[in-house]
Formats: structure tokens, C-alpha cells, sequence
């Protein structure tokens, strides 16, 4: 089934804005299938995260199961975000594993600036906790009203 959506033109089905046809869309899928990617691909190229702020601080939290401190790097700078490491595969006989291993890779811009001198990262029961507090200056300001 093609996906729907509406625009100008309701109800047209469409793929990548453009109408869809459904021999373009079955050999897209088929090339799009995993059994076409090469096999120098990391397995596990990414960590699921998800990142809030608040006034003081922008938090980061990512599902980082069965990694230790020296397998995973983090560093900020001109307000982007940068987590990698790798995950080592660890092969065991007689049985099979769904688990991802590789190297990944998670790049991602702060909504606010932040002040990297004081950045706390902490990891504990399979999570990476990462807190930046904000630099003054993206910090809420309250502003006086004046009366006449």
C-alpha cells in the first residue's frame, strides 16, 4: 500500500512528492532491502536517545546496554554533540545472538549554546546520562516593566 498524503492535490499517493507508481515502488524496495548492503556496514550505527532542556540545562539520555565508559567517547563542540564508540562482538558456540555490535556513530545539534567546561556525563545501568548546562547568555532572562 502506498502511503497518503495531503497537499494540494488530496488523497494523491505519492513518493518523495512525486506521484508513485507501483513497479517504481516494488524495485525501489527491492534495492532498498538489506540484502544489498555491504558487509563492511556496522551493524549498530546509532543509539536510541532522547534530549530535553529545561531553563538551566539541555539533558541528553541514550540506551547504551552492555557498554562500559572505555567503549564509548563524548565530546562537544560549537554546539554539536558527539557520541561514538563500539560495541565488540562476542561470539559464542552452539547458540545465536540478535544482539548489534560495531562501531556507531550519533551526531547531533544543542538546541542551545552551553557552557562545555561544565558538561556531566554519567553512565549507569546501560544508560548514558549527559547534562550541559546552559550558557548564560541562552538562559531565560526576566525583563522589568517600566510604568508612566
Amino acid at each position: 500500500m502506498l502511503p497518503v498524503v495531503r497537499n494540494n492535490n488530496p488523497l494523491v499517493p505519492t513518493t518523495a512528492g512525486r506521484p508513485a507508481n507501483r513497479l517504481s515502488s516494488l524495485i525501489e524496495r527491492f534495492f532498498n532491502d538489506d540484502i544489498f548492503t555491504p558487509l563492511t556496514t556496522p551493524a549498530w550505527t546509532s543509539l536510541p536517545l532522547s534530549m530535553w532542556e529545561d531553563d538551566q540545562n539541555v539533558h541528553v539520555e541514550v540506551d547504551a546496554p552492555g557498554l562500559t565508559e572505555k567503549d564509548i567517547d563524548v565530546s562537544v563542540h560549537q554546539g554539536e554533540l558527539l557520541i561514538q564508540g563500539e560495541r565488540k562482538e562476542e561470539r559464542k558456540e552452539g547458540g545465536w545472538d540478535t544482539r548489534s555490535f560495531g562501531r556507531f556513530e550519533q551526531r547531533m545539534t544543542l538546541p542551545a549554546p552551553v557552557d562545555a567546561e561544565k558538561v556531566e556525563a554519567r553512565l549507569a545501568n546501560g544508560v548514558l546520562s549527559i547534562t550541559f548546562p546552559k550558557s548564560e547568555e541562552a538562559k531565560p532572562r526576566k525583563i522589568a516593566l517600566k510604568t508612566e
